[in-house]
């Protein structure tokens, strides 16, 4: 698995409009349809739609 980057200020946002604490979560991959998060500190892997 690739290792998670910090987020951008607009990633940031859009987490947050949905309900996610951006300061837990690294941007591991980032498609068209898909980014894949992974949390800093239990390394849970969390899928949402991109906007």
């Amino acid at each position: 698995m690739k290792n998670g980057k910090r987020l951008t200020v607009a990633e940031h946002k859009y987490l947050q409009s949905m309900g996610i604490n951006s300061e837990n979560w690294l941007l591991s991959k980032k498609t068209s349809h898909l980014w894949t998060l992974i949390h800093r500190f239990t390394n849970r892997v969390k899928e949402i739609p991109a906007p």
